[in-house]
């Protein structure tokens, strides 16, 4: 009889239950029973998650939100243009159709006009929804010369983002081939989200550190989702200061900024939990800048209580692309903690500077030293000075006034203090000036806002902004109502990249059976270099060498301009530059190869393509102009690469880059009997014991006048590479008896590849301890296959992060170590089912799901698609057609 019952895991869905009926001996009634439940169990659960709408709105199926995007609608059309396509424009409408004809038809929602042709895209839409995506898809569209036997038309997919905020250019589209049929744009649209609770709204998230008198402003972190792994197979989705963005496989409860996401949990409810509501007021304790985040949830080791969450923060300079870790939970098990490192947590910044969220600085203190300006509106004269006192007439610590029948009035008393509104742009608010009154009869007190807004020679509507006239009207006085003087200043000083670097990519890992779908993020923000450019190799076919003379060097940037060095006479804002060079060595007939203006795509998970566009003419094709793609693939053997230029056709210069700095972290294993750290996947090891930064394995912390003993070469040692940030995280639990409440500490140990050693480290003290512990040097680089930088700093000159604030620091000899490089036998793993009862499949759709699976033959066990910003299109544009027409499957 067992040997029958276990010949049904190899048998198709009916095939089992047959074999159940007659072999096993369960009854016909039984049978019949769980085939409907296999049957329709499954169905519902797909329809639930995946549904369509012609309406131009539709009700959630986790929490019962109606998104209504009927306020999408124009009265003219939205417009986009793609930069890298010859200027492409799209022109669409949403809930509705054009008022003007395309290609001479009207009724049209949607409309392309390429080189002075028009096409129709679509004729009406649909409303998509797919585990919590949500997207219009145009129907109906022109019939297309390269279209397939499924998809003959064009076809146009306009996704919708949730973006909390209302930034000024919401449309995004995503780079195609010439010969596209679909094309697919980005609409960031709080519409898209769900609603913010009314007693959790903020406009701002900062708090002033009354020790060093510096403000903390964690905003510019709101603008992304985060994900870091429990390390227990479920992930922790994590948004600062603003709920998670609903997206696909992001449908955490509303208002929460932390959320545990269970891949294989069987229902919606418990797929997603609040681990803590969203928190818009940072705090400082004992020095240290964190968010602690509540939760409604019960604890589930503990019901009397529900779950807390708390965001350590720490600073470092030179991180590029920070992200939260886990660090641990509490010993109560019902506490949460999690460590960002991130230039935001730095308070020691140059006055009237600051730096964004991917570690830009923007320095505006040389508006400080010039004269108070003087503006005139509806009879006042007003005085303003840039992060300085405005002087005579305003007060001692004025930063603005105005003067009105021979009376001054303080608009705010002056600082240095940037700060970062919603969508990223920066600003300085003067507060504190005269009373004033207001229309409810009481009375406030003046202040001005000063927003900055980038002039860019190349931006037409700033195009006087070199210029005298330029330079005096610089500044606007948009309004001075409500108590408040807000005043626009344009200024080049305000500019920050004019692309996007980064871009996420819906990875689809429901085959493997780890079932760890959702966003993942392919950063190239390590690469920007601020302070040097990168000269590629020439690796050309032989048939193509003629092209390129030996005395030609290319010169580039990433997702930048070029840096101004090496006498390049390339146009101003080029980001790739090529230069003949002199015997001197000196450049010469140099050619732009385009600008930075198009933002990064993704082609899958382990590759990315960035296109620099409007170059110079080409030389065989006056019509024509050069441009550049870089094509990016992650191998954790290359490290930070170099880019290499592997041909040349029609005027178009194509590189490759070999990069580990987007590659995906690695665990790696540690021994507690040789104290070895091990790269399975690159045969590296590095032996704690022999490290300059140990004591035969162990590090000593000061804490409150003792020395805290940290072995890593314990037991349950976890690893992780993160290559994005040149290091190795290492975590673990340690006993520390005076140390919190119950006497444990939650331990993360940073390792960082650096050109010095040098140790910091904070502890936290709360109902439990936590350790963040920076230890940089130049012995762990090998182990990231990476060389020692030269130098530290930012902007991409080094290879490592910087030290970030600490309670207690420690500074040790530079020296350097190598690991040991040794061959690893490759790792055979064995899956093994255990099925007591087959019949307990029908009634749990991961285990229906597991053995569907054996009945199914799978080419990949990672199904990659193409995305944009926090959710886009399963599968996008592949130009180089690398995808098969199987893959047709994950379209939309």
């Amino acid at each position: 009889m067992k040997m029958a019952c276990d010949a049904a895991q190899d048998a198709p869905k009916r095939r089992v239950l047959q074999i159940l009926h007659l072999r096993c001996g369960f009854p016909s009634i039984v049978v019949v029973s769980l085939l409907i439940l296999l049957i329709s169990g499954g169905v519902s659960a797909a329809n639930q998650l995946n549904f369509t709408t012609t309406e131009c709105k539709l009700k959630e199926p986790i929490y019962d939100n109606t998104f209504d995007f009927s306020a999408l609608h124009s009265d003219l059309a939205h417009v986009v243009k793609s930069a890298g396509n010859g200027d492409d424009k799209f022109e669409f409408n949403v809930c509705g159709n054009l008022t003007k004809t395309c290609n001479g038809e009207s009724n049209v929602a949607a409309c392309l006009k390429k080189q002075d042709k028009e096409y129709v895209l679509g004729r009406q839409h649909e409303l998509h929804y797919l585990r919590g995506k949500m997207y219009f898809k145009y129907l109906s569209g022109d019939k297309c010369e390269n279209g397939t036997a499924d998809n003959p038309n064009y076809q146009l997919h306009v996704i919708l983002s949730c973006d909390y905020t209302l930034d000024a250019n919401p449309l995004h589209i995503t780079p195609y081939a010439n010969d596209a049929c679909s094309y697919y744009i980005t609409y960031e649209t709080p519409l898209a989200c769900l609603p913010i609770p009314d007693a959790l709204q903020s406009n701002s998230c900062s708090v002033r550190d009354t020790n060093t008198d510096g403000t903390f402003d964690l905003m510019p972190l709101s603008d992304t989702n985060y994900r870091t792994t429990n390390r227990q197979g479920a992930f922790y989705l994590i948004n600062v200061c603003k709920p998670v963005l609903y997206g696909e496989n992001s449908m955490c409860p509303p208002g929460s900024s932390i959320c545990l996401y269970s891949p294989q949990a069987t229902t919606n409810a418990e797929r997603f939990i609040n681990f803590g509501t969203v928190q818009s007021h940072p705090v400082v304790e004992n020095g240290q800048l964190l968010l602690r985040h509540d939760s409604p949830t019960p604890c589930a080791r503990n019901s009397s209580v529900n779950y807390t969450s708390v965001i350590y923060f720490s600073c470092d300079k030179e991180v590029m692309n920070a992200h939260p870790e886990f660090a641990g939970l509490g010993a109560d098990e019902c506490t949460y903690q999690f460590n960002f490192v991130t230039p935001l947590a730095c308070n020691d910044l140059k006055p009237c500077t600051a730096v964004t969220s991917t570690n830009e600085l923007l320095d505006l203190s040389s508006l400080s030293s010039q004269p108070a300006h003087h503006l005139s509106k509806d009879g006042r004269n007003y005085t303003v000075a840039v992060c300085a006192n405005a002087g005579n007439p305003c007060q001692e610590n004025g930063g603005a006034c105005y003067e009105q029948n021979a009376e001054t009035i303080s608009l705010g008393n002056a600082n240095s203090h940037l700060r970062f509104n919603q969508s990223g742009s920066l600003y300085l608010l003067y507060e504190n000036g005269a009373k004033c009154p207001t229309g409810s009869g009481t009375t406030s007190l003046w202040s001005t806002k000063i927003e900055f807004v980038c002039a860019n020679n190349a931006t037409k509507d700033n195009a006087t902004a070199g210029t005298a006239e330029g330079r005096s009207n610089a500044l606007q006085i948009i309004e001075d109502s409500n108590c408040q003087l807000l005043i626009q200043y344009q200024t080049p000083y305000a500019c920050q990249e004019q692309i996007k670097c980064k871009t996420t990519i819906y990875v689809d890992h429901t085959t493997d059976g780890v079932g760890s779908s959702g966003d993942e993020l392919i950063d190239l923000t390590p690469l920007i270099s601020a302070s040097d450019n990168y000269e590629a190799r020439v690796e050309l076919p032989a048939s193509m060498q003629h092209l390129v003379p030996k005395t030609t060097k290319f010169f580039l940037n990433v997702c930048r301009p070029l840096v101004p060095k090496y006498q390049l006479g390339c146009a101003g804002g080029s980001g790739a530059c090529m230069a003949k060079v002199a015997a001197s060595g000196a450049p010469e007939e140099e050619h732009s190869l385009g600008f930075p203006l198009v933002s990064l795509s993704r082609v899958n998970r382990t590759s990315a393509e960035l296109l620099y566009v409007k170059g110079d003419p080409c030389p065989t094709d006056k019509k024509a102009e050069l441009s550049t793609r870089i094509l990016f693939n992650c191998n954790m053997r290359a490290g930070r690469g170099q880019p290499v230029l592997r041909s040349i056709e029609d005027c178009a210069y194509d590189f490759e880059w070999e990069t580990n700095v987007f590659c995906p972290p690695h665990e790696c294993t540690v021994s507690a009997e040789t104290c070895d750290l091990v790269h399975d996947e690159l045969g590296q090891r590095f032996n704690f014991k022999s490290a300059p930064f140990t004591k035969d394995g162990k590090i000593e912390v000061d804490y409150n006048n003792t020395k805290l003993s940290l072995d890593l070469c314990g037991q349950h040692r976890k690893a992780m590479t993160d290559y994005s940030q040149a290091l190795v995280n290492i975590f673990f639990t340690h006993d520390a008896p005076n140390c919190g409440k119950e006497g444990t500490m939650n331990v993360q140990i940073r390792l960082v590849c650096s050109n010095e050693t040098q140790s910091t480290s904070t502890i936290s003290s709360d109902q439990q301890c936590n350790l963040l512990y920076v230890q940089r040097t130049p012995s762990i680089c090998q182990f990231l296959a990476l060389s020692a930088p030269q130098q530290d700093g930012g902007g991409g000159s080094s290879s490592s992060s910087g030290s970030g604030s600490s309670s207690s620091s420690s500074t040790t000899t530079s020296t350097t170590t190598q690991a040991s490089p040794a061959a690893i036998l490759a790792a055979i793993l064995s899956v093994t089912f255990c099925v007591t009862c087959l019949g307990l499949f029908a009634f749990s759709p991961a285990r229906r799901h597991r053995v569907r699976r054996l009945f199914r033959r799978s080419n990949s066990a990672v199904r990659y698609s193409r995305v944009q910003s926090n959710e886009e299109a399963n599968l996008l544009l592949e130009p180089n057609g690398e995808f098969t027409e199987s893959d047709d499957d994950m379209l939309l």
